[in-house]
């Protein structure tokens, strides 16, 4: 392992991995909406078009044939077994260089994982890569062109952020200076400190140490998990505040949150629990999993049944369950959003039909037609509104008011909603061949063997009885809480609502967890041995371990790699770069000087906090900050999704000109753009990176790229 290059401080040298593996992250997260990357993606996709074929009668039953038993280095690295084209099976450097950090990730964790090592052969380079692709040519639109922050847009930036923890781990190492810590040592649950030490103290022993031997003993015996030792409990308490922090920026401050709850409520409401159950009674393991299979993706039409029998090949057979409530909530939002139209249509001072035709048109158009629109109004300085209409005829946009050009950003935006509802539909419900529902017939084929083992030895109704009480409950935390005061005045949930509702229901988890480990023992092994597998991964090299497996893999030293490299660079480009490193780590102290604050006001007994700690939470808020928005006037700068951090499309719960908002509405929405300010407004702004991801963005991707395509497959370690 080489020693960190001179030319960079420690503190600096991890400032520039924090930059490096935040953007590359997202970048590549990102891309995945470009239909071409998939096919540069390397293992276990390929790199033609996937032809699919009509799932095999049984699939989950013949699936199970696989060996559960086979090693996890050979599944992650050896082209036979589940990938059968060579292109797919790839592994040099070429074959990951489009997506490294994804690639590492997907490779070390994802394809040993029990039940996804033993899929189908067709199940990634045929049924994923055909859903993703899929997506990705339906060009769902972007926030830009609807002039406010969308849904996916929301989720995808958050999933990055949470992802990007996990790469830092993976590709520099768990810092073994954390210290080991005793299993007796004591930890002051009023200091947040300390529980941010205890959960340090968890991790090294997990990575280094023979934790996770030690807790499956433990909840084997014992259904509570805290009582294993302070450092757990500690730990534990930890994560909560963390996990209660992440849904309360989810659903309360992020615009998108009351849509949020409102779509899981829609899901969770048609679900029929009361017939899962039912099955989940069946003694006999395989007439369940027909049961629940039938339940969920059997379908009644006359084109499935002409496919059966061989008149027709491929023609629309219908849907399943699972997507005809894809289907129905989808056809929900589309109704609210055509209600936002005809309301524009039938305003006083309505644009002419003309300009509303303009839209439509556009709206239909191809990818290449509205991504050219987009980027000359970024180019120009003008909104979309007014590219589209100067191509359609001049005449049009110059006649537009204020009021006007607002009203058409509204209806455009509506129109792209209820196109991307259109084509998800199609995509995963309608489409010929059926690519979602081979897939999750696939994904139930390959955890076959697990689902047998545990429902033999348990009750698994009680587990989603489990499941719907605390769904049930998450809805109702996430709605305006009563002041307990007289009347029917409410208050929007704070930090602590989630916190109490985590810790008043961990015991089902803990349960779960106790059940599954002295239950299910030949279960237990195989997952326990898969986790001691993957966290290998995150050792630095050359560290002493308590438990066997080697050390001897690239990732954990790319710190010390990127030191090197940026030491290569010339000192007239290096040193521009020095400050802007410098004021990076500046303010990766002052964020992490937040979050112990913050969870300390927690801990201390606030009752309304609206702001939790996470530093990963201001690193998804960067990302938002910094999306485009197109201009809310006709000529003007591109604005920032910082700008709009209270819009919403007009059609979604919560927006701002909401038909149905009562009084109580009106008030929580108020609310809610108070607190998003002031916790949004408290956050220190960092520097501008961008030169930094310049130089050395591309330097990073290849370290990790000839990394991953040396030969390295990882630990001895094998699950058996």
């Amino acid at each position: 392992m080489s020693s960190p290059s001179p030319a960079l401080t420690a503190k600096q040298t991890a400032a520039l991995f924090n930059i490096l593996t935040h953007h590359e992250t997202y970048d590549e997260i990102e891309a995945l909406k470009q239909p071409d990357t998939i096919f540069s993606y390397g293992y276990p996709f390929t790199s033609e078009a996937p032809v699919a074929t009509s799932s095999p009668k049984g699939s989950s039953r013949n699936s199970s044939r696989s060996n559960s038993k086979m090693s996890a280095k050979s599944t992650s690295t050896s082209p036979s077994g589940s990938m059968k084209s060579a292109k797919s099976a790839k592994t040099s450097t070429d074959s990951i260089a489009a997506s490294p950090v994804l690639q590492t990730l997907l490779r070390r964790f994802l394809l040993t994982l029990p039940g996804l090592r033993d899929l189908p052969e067709d199940f990634w380079s045929v049924r994923v890569q055909g859903l993703l692709t899929r997506l990705a040519a339906a060009d769902l639109s972007e926030s830009y062109d609807k002039g406010a922050m969308g849904t996916r847009k929301t989720l995808a930036t958050a999933f990055s952020a949470m992802v990007e923890s996990l790469v830092r781990g993976c590709l520099g190492g768990c810092p073994p200076s954390r210290g080991a810590g005793d299993k007796k040592e004591r930890y002051d649950l009023k200091d947040a400190k300390e529980l941010e030490r205890a959960f340090n103290d968890v991790l090294y022993g997990v990575v280094y140490g023979d934790l996770i031997d030690d807790i499956t003993v433990h909840v084997e015996k014992s259904a509570d998990l805290e009582a294993h030792s302070p450092r757990i409990a500690a730990a534990v308490e930890y994560v909560i505040l963390h996990l209660a922090t992440l849904f309360h920026q989810v659903f309360i401050l992020s615009p998108e949150g009351e849509y949020l709850r409102k779509l899981i409520e829609s899901v969770h409401g048609m679900l029929p629990y009361a017939v899962i159950r039912q099955t989940l009674r069946m003694s006999n393991a395989a007439t369940m999993m027909s049961g629940m299979l039938k339940l969920f993706l059997s379908k009644l039409s006359l084109g499935g049944f002409s496919n059966y029998i061989g008149l027709t090949k491929n023609a629309n057979d219908g849907m399943n369950l699972l997507q005809r409530i894809i289907s129905v909530v989808t056809g929900w939002d589309s109704a609210e959003f055509k209600k936002t139209l005809d309301k524009i249509e039938k305003s006083e001072h309505a644009p002419n039909s003309d300009v509303l035709a303009a839209l439509k048109a556009h709206a239909k158009a191809s990818a290449s037609v509205r991504a050219s629109a987009r980027n000359e109004s970024q180019k120009s300085s003008k909104s979309i509104i007014t590219i589209i209409l100067n191509r359609s005829d001049p005449a049009l946009a110059k006649k537009l008011s204020a009021e006007q050009h607002a009203q058409c950003q509204e209806y455009y935006a509506a129109l792209l909603s209820i196109r991307d509802r259109d084509e998800l539909t199609t995509a995963l419900c309608t489409q010929s061949p059926d690519l979602f529902t081979q897939t999750v017939r696939d994904l139930v084929g390959g955890f076959e063997p697990y689902i047998r083992a545990i429902h033999d030895k348990i009750d698994l109704r009680e587990h989603v009885q489990d499941y719907q009480s605390f769904v049930d409950q998450f809805i109702a935390t996430s709605k305006p809480q009563p002041t307990g005061s007289a009347g029917a005045e409410t208050r929007l949930p704070s930090v602590e609502d989630y916190v109490a509702l985590l810790r008043k229901n961990r015991h089902m988890l803990y349960r779960w967890m106790h059940h599954g480990a002295a239950q299910a023992p030949e279960v237990r092994n195989v997952f326990k041995a898969w986790a001691k597998e993957a966290v290998v991964h995150f050792r630095k090299p050359g560290v002493e371990v308590a438990v066997p497996g080697s050390s001897a893999h690239v990732e954990g030293s790319m710190v010390e790699s990127v030191a090197d490299a940026f030491a290569a660079l010339s000192d007239e480009v290096r040193g521009p770069l020095l400050p802007v490193i410098d004021a990076h780590a500046s303010h990766l102290d002052a964020l992490e000087a937040l979050s112990v604050g913050r969870m300390q006001q927690i801990i201390d007994g606030g009752s309304s906090t609206m702001a939790g700690p996470g530093i990963f939470l201001v690193s998804w808020q960067e990302l938002l900050d910094s999306t485009l928005i197109t201009p809310a006037t006709p000529d003007g700068a591109a604005r920032r999704g910082k700008d709009v951090q209270n819009k919403t499309v007009e059609g979604k719960p919560g927006a701002t000109d909401d038909a149905g908002e009562t009084k109580a509405d009106k008030e929580t929405r108020r609310e809610g753009e108070e607190a998003r300010k002031t916790v949004l407004g408290s956050l220190p702004e960092g520097p501008d990176v961008k030169p930094v991801v310049e130089v050395m963005g591309a330097v990073f991707r290849k370290l990790i790229a000839d990394a991953e395509g040396g030969g390295d497959s990882g630990s001895d370690i094998s699950i058996d």
